[in-house]
């Protein structure tokens, strides 16, 4: 029964730790996005639009990670 509590002790920090890296790459997300929409409104579609897209596929990503590891910790 031991070694069962240190698994599931280990697999409840392994879903935090996933989600306290997500919060940071949100951080970083919007940047991301605001450096993409800046250059779009200056001018710089060709560069911007990319950019944006990008953001857009990270925002998902953590998103998406976020909820299956909020999932996994309430099980």
């Amino acid at each position: 029964m031991n070694k069962e509590k240190k698994h599931i002790v280990h697999e409840k920090q392994k879903y935090i730790s996933i989600i306290y890296r997500n919060r940071k790459l949100l951080k970083v997300n919007v940047l991301i996005l605001s450096i993409g929409l800046a250059l779009s409104y200056l001018g710089y579609e060709d560069m911007g639009e990319p950019i944006i897209w990008l953001g857009i596929i990270i925002f998902g990503y953590a998103a998406l990670s976020s909820y299956m590891a909020k999932k996994q910790l309430k099980q």
